[in-house]
């Protein structure tokens, strides 16, 4: 069996589903889920509990909502949208349960409320209904419906801050109808409106934009898929009918066109093969293996979670390595770059064989394929090759050799012998134990002949030589056959000290059965046999009966004063009540003396030695376990260890070196003690807020973070940072930018430039992309200009304009503020002329306010990546990544400055 899910797991790794017009990107699928809102969606999730959302409750419904919430916070880019069965009531008397919180149901559209009996009008398409269309960026659409905030169902609140709610039957295949003309941009056939038309995700086939890019298998290029998620069987129309509308959807029109939509079932709360969810996975494109299971099974919000993510990983198309175009990308195996690139088969010296990367037999990525297979080894020789293929030249002859013999199986100080009479110490002398040597053999040193550590035992010694001898406890117990975690036993515990294991102290035996409602005799029945004494007294004749946990007397009536007697003095119905404690005690139930007194208090008729504190064998703890007066008195600790008094541990002296401790103890006050945050791992707080490990406790890092003037500490990184639009570029309007931390005016604002022109200082100017500058000139922002160095300089050299010749880039080691950037004419930091510019040309980059292509080839020197700016779209743009961010004036000067510097090559090289 395969496809059931069980207990929490990590999502699938498709949160990098992106855009497939990128190179290099997966192609994402789309999907529509619909859900089950039949009534039985309300029923308890087999007792997991409620799931992780703020409101649920642990109903199926809920689980499943949760589920959706949290694929849709996890995923930031995937095309999902959701529908639900479309129920109906034509009883809207809220006395009759027609009501959600206490609303009419004319008000509550969306709370799924029971409808008419289920008959074949059910089995119609207009049996669906879309909460949410497919489009990108509908993420916080799907919570809103998940969220669980909706509180009452009026009409303004279901409109801005909807919910889904259960009740009703199951039309599996009414929704599955209406999930086609969902897909086909239709309505319902009785005109019933599915998803409104305008409305976002309205008709999405054909706003898909690869809706005409099909395989060579005929098949659509983009998986189309419909999630089924319900807990029972089709309860509308014969199942056949259900089956049916599944592989109908294999073979939806649009448009001339058939595209495949595979319907893929997850059963929620259902045993796993059951013959509804497999016969929707086969009719919806699953192919039918014997003895394996199709559908999908879960049971809780964790294991939808995988269920959902898990179909999402399994439709992204990745680029495979066999000369297609897989990702429908327009480019062929783009993500296999080394492809036809040189490689080698991993050998030495003349056994080197070359050769160059192609596709595995699979595709599924690169092999090296050797064209010139190296040679066979053979002696070494003084030639200044590596003949024996070891990644050593001439090793072991006289040829140049000097120097000291080291453990590499060469003869390093040329005496004709290899390694010879090498060795180190090894190993520690704490504990069992013992320090060794290592010999250096053919190259590689021996193992240690010293003694290691092993496990501690309760045997005298330190075993795991840690510098405590034995110090292990465990529980014990004297009762014969009984088990001691019964009733109120309960066992005790044993501690080793010098070899041998200490009584058992603290077990809590069997009592006497009282009416208490505990098993005070430890024999699985509770409160038994407590009852039917005599009780009569000045109330009349009586009989005691223990009723839950109270022992009463029934059938007397007056009475007197009460007293510590099991009898219901006063006859008010309860035994013993009030009666004050006795004073203290010195002695334990089970005759063991007591370090710290209890308190005698009456417990069924009879005062108890209750609470104290039992002795227990000394420990080094900064307790008088013993209860002898002292504290921590004797050998509590093993050779070389100390009892700290401040730190109440034992605890070896801090060693000299890099690391003066073993793993999970660090040096304090010259002692290695257990270091609390040792293991400890600090999860983020739920607002995003880093948190640290102090003292063994996780705490917000800001909290112990001090920042200077004019910086604040960022929560989610838990470090200082300036307190400016540098930190926070939102403090910036639409129309400015931040420049060293100010917002400036962007002088692009509003500018609207050519197709394939940029703005830039408030201008419109053309990429250099394309232009071909005479030889001796350059091209700077679209148009050419003379050359002060002539040509291109190579490397990382740049062109003095006023010596007209190139030198290296004096800006290599300056750093700049953010929207800053070094003009290397000046060696100056200045405002950054390439900030906010949009090259128009796919691939161009911004350098020194000119957009060009990147410089290629071997002596090409990379831009700052600081202070390139990618193209993307054409035009000006005066939004989040558009404009530029310095003060009209400031820019105005620099454009003035930068345009007699800049040494942009016309292909892009700069000099």
């Amino acid at each position: 069996m395969r496809r059931v899910f069980g207990g929490l797991a990590t999502f699938a790794a498709v949160a990098a589903i992106a855009t497939p017009a990128l190179a290099g990107e997966p192609l994402k699928p789309y999907v529509f889920l619909v859900v089950d809102t039949s009534g039985s969606m309300i029923d308890n999730a087999t007792g997991f509990g409620p799931p992780s959302c703020p409101g649920s409750v642990d109903t199926r419904l809920d689980h499943a909502k949760c589920a959706i919430a949290g694929i849709a916070n996890s995923y930031g880019d995937m095309v999902v949208g959701l529908g639900r069965f479309r129920e109906s009531s034509t009883d809207t008397n809220p006395a009759n349960g027609c009501s959600m919180n206490g609303v009419d149901c004319t008000d509550c559209w969306n709370a799924g409320l029971t409808g008419p009996s289920c008959t074949a009008a059910l089995f119609s398409d207009a049996r669906l209904e879309v909460l949410v269309g497919m489009f990108d960026g509908n993420n916080s659409d799907l919570v809103r419906w998940n969220d669980f905030t909706a509180g009452t169902c009026t009409s303004n609140n279901v409109a801005n801050n909807p919910d889904i709610y259960a009740g009703g039957w199951t039309p599996i295949a009414g929704s599955l109808n209406g999930t086609k003309r969902y897909w086909q941009g239709l309505q319902a056939s009785d005109g019933t409106t599915l998803l409104a038309s305008g409305q976002p995700g309205f008709d999405p086939i054909r706003n898909d934009p690869l809706r005409n890019v099909f395989l060579p298998s005929g098949r659509q290029c983009r998986p189309y898929i419909v999630i089924s998620l319900t807990d029972g069987e089709e309860s509308c129309t014969q199942f056949s009918n259900t089956t049916a509308a599944a592989a109908s959807l294999l073979t939806t029109a649009v448009d001339a066109r058939t595209y495949r939509i595979e319907t893929k079932a997850i059963g929620f709360g259902v045993s796993p093969g059951n013959s509804s969810i497999e016969g929707i996975a086969h009719a919806g494109g699953a192919t039918d293996v014997a003895g394996v299971n199709e559908g999908i099974y879960v049971q809780n919000e964790e294991q939808l979670q995988l269920a959902i993510s898990s179909i999402l990983a399994e439709a992204v198309k990745f680029e495979q390595c066999n000369n297609l175009d897989d990702d429908c990308d327009t480019l062929i195996d783009e993500d296999f770059p080394n492809r036809g690139a040189a490689c080698d088969n991993g050998l030495f010296g003349i056994c080197r064989g070359t050769g160059t990367y192609g596709c595995t037999p699979t595709g599924a990525g690169t092999q090296c394929n050797i064209t010139s297979p190296g040679q066979s080894p053979r002696t070494e020789t003084c030639n200044a090759l590596d003949d024996d293929c070891d990644n050593r030249i001439d090793e072991g002859l006289s040829c140049s050799c000097t120097g000291v013999e080291i453990c590499n199986n060469a003869d390093d100080d040329c005496d004709g012998r290899i390694d010879e009479s090498l060795s180190r110490g090894c190993g520690t002398d704490v504990g069992e134990c013992s320090v060794g040597t290592q010999v250096c053999t053919a190259g590689a040193w021996g193992a240690c002949s010293g003694v290691g550590p092993t496990a501690e035992s309760c045997n005298n010694r330190d075993d795991d030589c840690d510098g405590v001898i034995d110090g292990l406890v465990r529980d014990c117990s004297a009762l014969p056959g009984g088990n001691p975690d019964t009733g109120i036993c309960r066992p005790g515990v044993q501690t080793c000290t010098t070899g041998a294991w200490g009584g058992c102290v603290g077990e809590i035996g069997p009592a006497t059965e009282a009416c208490d409602t505990l098993d005070n005799d430890c024999d699985t029945r509770t409160d038994e046999g407590t009852g039917g004494a005599d009780c009569s007294s000045s109330c009349g004749v009586g009989q005691t009966v223990c009723t839950a946990g109270v022992l009463t007397c029934e059938g007397t009536t007056g009475g007197g004063p009460e007293v510590c007697n099991d009898f219901d003095d006063d006859c008010d119905g309860r035994v013993d009540e009030s009666v004050p404690d006795n004073g203290p005690c010195t002695m334990a139930p089970d005759g063991q003396p007591l370090c710290m007194p209890g308190v005698f208090r009456c417990v069924g008729g009879t005062y108890v030695c209750q609470g104290g504190e039992p002795p227990v064998p000394e420990q080094c703890d900064c307790d008088d376990n013993d209860c002898d007066g002292q504290t921590d008195e004797g050998s509590l600790c093993g050779p070389g260890a100390t009892c700290s008094q401040i730190h109440c541990q034992c605890a070896l002296p801090c060693a000299s070196g890099e690391f003066p401790c073993p793993e999970g103890r660090v040096c304090t006050d010259g002692l290695c003690i257990l270091d609390p945050c040792f293991g400890v791992t600090c999860d983020p707080l739920p607002n995003g807020d880093r948190t640290v490990c102090d003292a063994g406790t996780c705490v917000r890092a800001c909290d112990s973070v001090s920042c200077g003037a004019g910086q604040v500490c960022v929560g989610a990184l838990g470090e200082c940072r300036p307190d400016n639009c540098t930190t926070f570029p939102d403090r910036c309007a639409a129309d400015e930018r931040c420049v060293a931390g100010v917002c400036v005016d962007d002088p692009c604002a509003g500018v609207t430039c050519g197709a394939q022109e940029y703005c830039q200082g408030g201008q419109c100017y053309g990429s250099c992309t394309g232009v071909v500058c005479p030889t001796g000139q350059r091209c700077d922002r679209g148009t050419c200009e003379p050359d002060p160095c002539g040509a291109p300089c190579p490397g990382t050299r740049v062109c003095d304009e006023d010596a007209g010749m190139c030198i290296e880039n004096p800006c290599q080691d300056i750093t700049c503020q953010p929207g800053e950037a070094c003009d290397p004419q000046t060696a100056q930091c200045g405002p950054d002329p390439c900030l906010g510019v949009v090259c128009p040309r796919d691939g161009d980059v911004c350098s020194l306010g000119t957009c060009a292509a990147p410089p290629a080839g071997p002596d090409a020197r990379p831009y700052d990546e600081d202070r390139v700016t990618t193209g993307g779209g054409g035009g000006c743009q005066s939004g989040p990544g558009g404009g530029l961010g310095a003060g009209a004036l400031a820019l105005a000067v620099a454009a003035g400055m930068l345009r007699r510097r800049r040494a942009v090559a016309a292909r892009g090289g700069r000099s």
